[in-house]
């Protein structure tokens, strides 16, 4: 009999376990206007009727990414005020942040994914909601980093869509060609009415809308994955970047750590491209922090070894990547934004990086903010 009773009551304690770490929560309350934590705006250069650049640097909160509505209404906020500072016009091209997208893999789920303190505890109702999806990507599949790819995998057909119907909404209603960013997705491509088709390999990827609500030529997959993608993403090739052709200018776009590296820049620069965008997402460090070098891939060139803890964060993001790539290759326009927030304890970092024609301007937004930026073409 005492036996039986420890069965029953092992098996309670199991069960109570069980439910609360499968438990979703409760329906989360999106009643409010998504805040904008706006900080900061600049413009530079005067209005020649050439065209602009719109850099938006958003601070996304879990709950930003709780339905596409959302999402599209967070990203709203900031374009309505770009509008009403004048710099929304026939011409202006919109640049978002790197891994923008990716976090829509957490829509439509309950309140214990948006309150959770870390992805882990966020992306486990997730998965437990998602269990013949995630089984059969572990299993056709073999990633390094085997849970977070079988997620995306999982989540990319509505992801995908979604994303889709966001940027496409967006670029259509304000008239806008828009640098979507970037997102960790199956197969990106320009396909009807999604970014993705079938099943194969996760690149982060960035897409170009244009106001007409349209997707052209091709994404842009990131080339340089850094080491907290390289478990779930593919490297793509220099020579698969696609340039774009907008209001009379040819434009190229680096998904962030790209814009570091002499294969990638040189081949746009070749290819012609006269703008150069690039969307980042840089956490783990702070901009004034010391620089730790290269992550991941590395050039062949070690004069780069030499300033490793010896300049900051940013000192580093203004010798080797845009600031520099641009003046090499005689790119006349360019700028580089950077996601904020805080996404389940991953905080976004790094100042925007606005080139005009050979001169650099730095961003003087901070890390707990949102931030917009303006740059005339002429």
């Amino acid at each position: 009999m005492l036996k039986y009773k420890k069965t029953l009551v092992l098996l309670a304690v199991t069960m109570v376990a069980a439910f609360y770490l499968f438990w979703p929560g409760f329906k989360p309350d999106l009643s409010a206007t998504p805040s904008l934590y706006m900080k900061v705006s600049a413009s530079f250069g005067t209005d020649q009727g050439r065209g602009n650049v719109v850099g938006i640097e958003p601070y996304m909160e879990p709950l930003d990414y709780a339905t596409p509505a959302r999402f599209e209404a967070k990203l709203a906020g900031y374009l309505e005020i770009a509008a009403h500072q004048g710099w929304i016009g026939e011409n202006t091209i919109v640049l978002l942040p790197e891994h923008i997208g990716t976090w829509l893999l957490a829509m439509g789920q309950k309140s214990r994914v948006y309150e959770a303190k870390d992805t882990s505890a966020a992306m486990l109702p997730i998965m437990s909601h998602n269990l013949v999806g995630m089984v059969k990507n572990l299993f056709i599949f073999d990633d390094e980093s085997q849970w977070e790819a079988a997620l995306i995998r999982t989540r990319t057909p509505e992801v995908a869509a979604a994303l889709y119907d966001v940027y496409s909404s967006l670029a259509k209603r304000f008239g806008v060609t828009l640098v979507t960013g970037s997102s960790a997705i199956m197969t990106p491509g320009i396909y009807p009415d999604t970014l993705s088709y079938g099943h194969g390999p996760i690149f982060n990827a960035s897409f170009v809308f244009t106001p007409d609500g349209k997707p052209i030529e091709d994404a842009v997959r990131k080339v340089h994955p850094v080491p907290s993608e390289i478990g779930f993403t593919k490297a793509s090739k220099a020579e698969f970047l696609p340039t774009f052709p907008v209001a009379g200018r040819t434009l190229g776009v680096l998904v962030c750590a790209d814009s570091w590296f002499e294969d990638t820049t040189a081949y746009l620069a070749g290819s012609g491209v006269d703008l150069l965008l690039v969307p980042s997402f840089l956490t783990g460090t702070t901009w004034d922090a010391p620089w730790q070098g290269y992550q991941g891939d590395m050039p062949q060139t070690h004069g780069w070894q030499s300033d490793v803890g010896s300049i900051t964060e940013g000192e580093a993001w203004i010798k080797y990547a845009l600031p520099a790539k641009a003046a090499k290759h005689n790119i006349r326009f360019g700028m580089n934004v950077f996601l904020k927030g805080n996404m389940w304890g991953q905080k976004g970092a790094g100042r925007a990086l606005i080139w005009q024609d050979g001169t650099l301007h730095v961003g003087r937004g901070g890390d707990d903010g949102a931030a917009l930026y303006n740059l005339w073409l002429d």
